[in-house]
């Protein structure tokens, strides 16, 4: 993988200048490579089809029992097809994009290849689902984090004291939330409101004894950290794995679900048994728990590192005190700022996905490449040997 800084950009393009038909290039025609092209639209319904199918069968199969069946079959079909359009438009407005930018211009430029179709491929998200909308700007924005935060490439030791702060910071503002929290956030464990304890000093915010409290959230959370890498791992596999079966046992034994489900138990249980300990012995106020619980919780990370749990901890963050800022300043949550995030995320990632692949964010990179059926990598490769000659 070759990272292509602005500079090195405009270097190659002076010795080899770039045309929009080394992006398209099953066509050199412009207009059929934007809105006619067979090629382009059957990949890209091909792999966004494979990509999402997973994803609502796994949905439809936690949500089937009690529910009309009927109904169920149907939001499943007609989220498929919606995200399989979802996925052709932002394709060809990205391809629409560079071939028009290039006419009004005369050339291509750093932002024009790239960032800016992103942006405007990012209007593709109107055609989702209200509850597919903000799921998809939540995992962008935290892809863009994660992408972020790979470029300054921290050693483990330091991700670890971030993440503990990180920590600290959001379950201090979960444990003293003054409302439910009412929008989606991926984060993993959200504390008792220390506002709903009784006002004795000495009262735990459970009723079973510490111990339990601390074993059930240790095990909880153990098996769902475990599920989850577990189940993030088949969703990608699930084409092979109906061919080879005995690949799921290897996959359910791996030693990364285990790590993960002990990360995110072990935090969950230390969280739990040190606000019990403050609230039975310490002379802290409560609202200062959370923070102390959080920070010294978050030293689990180390059992389980990953950029993306901190990318998650930090966006998280980022929504809570966007959320008591929109509250105290009386700001209306309209679509518009959703999806102008979106719209800023998608520029900026596309344009990481090729100029800078060994930071962009994996579950981005490989998003895209599945769900245009490996046609970005084809482009990539050709703009590779293009400029460098190689593949």
């Amino acid at each position: 993988m070759v990272a292509i800084s602005k500079p090195l950009f405009y270097e190659l393009v002076q010795k080899k200048p770039l045309d929009c038909d080394l992006i398209h290039l099953w066509t050199s025609d412009c207009k059929r490579a934007s809105f006619f092209s067979k090629y382009l639209v059957w990949n890209i319904a091909l792999g966004s089809a494979k990509f999402f199918l997973p994803v609502y069968i796994m949905k439809l199969l936690l949500t089937f029992k009690g529910k009309d069946k009927k109904i169920l079959v149907r939001n499943f079909l007609v989220s498929e097809v919606r995200s399989i359009i979802y996925g052709i438009f932002m394709a060809c407005l990205i391809i629409c994009s560079i071939c028009f930018f290039r006419k009004v211009l005369g050339k291509i430029n750093y932002h024009t290849l790239l960032f800016v179709p992103g942006m405007v491929s990012g209007l593709s998200l109107l055609v989702e689902s209200r509850e597919n909308q903000i799921l998809d700007t939540l995992i962008f924005f935290n892809a863009v984090i994660e992408t972020l935060l790979r470029k300054i490439n921290i050693n483990e030791k330091w991700n670890t004291l971030i993440f503990a702060s990180i920590s600290g910071l959001l379950m201090h503002i979960m444990a003293n939330r003054r409302k439910k929290i009412d929008f989606t956030y991926f984060w993993i464990y959200t504390p008792p409101n220390m506002n709903d304890y009784e006002k004795s000093d000495s009262c735990c915010s459970h009723d079973n004894t510490c111990p339990i409290y601390l074993s059930e959230g240790f095990l909880k959370y153990f098996s769902l950290g475990y599920a989850v890498n577990a189940i993030k791992s088949i969703l990608p596999r699930i084409g092979n794995l109906v061919k080879k079966p005995s690949s799921l046992m290897k996959i359910f034994f791996s030693k990364s679900n285990l790590y993960l489900g002990l990360f995110i138990g072990s935090y969950v249980g230390f969280y739990r048994i040190l606000t019990c300990y403050l609230t039975r012995t310490s002379k802290i106020k409560k609202k200062f728990h959370g923070f102390i619980a959080g920070l010294f919780s978050g030293i689990t990370y180390s059992i389980s590192p990953n950029i993306q749990i901190v990318a998650i901890a930090m966006s998280t963050l980022l929504q809570l005190i966007h959320s008591n800022i929109a509250e105290y300043f009386n700001i209306t949550n309209h679509f518009w700022q959703r999806h102008l995030l979106f719209v800023l995320c998608s520029g900026y990632l596309l344009q990481e996905k090729f100029f800078s692949p060994e930071t962009c964010s994996p579950y981005y990179k490989k998003m895209i490449d599945a769900c245009t059926n490996n046609v970005t990598q084809d482009i990539y490769k050709a703009l590779i040997h293009r400029f460098f000659g190689t593949s």
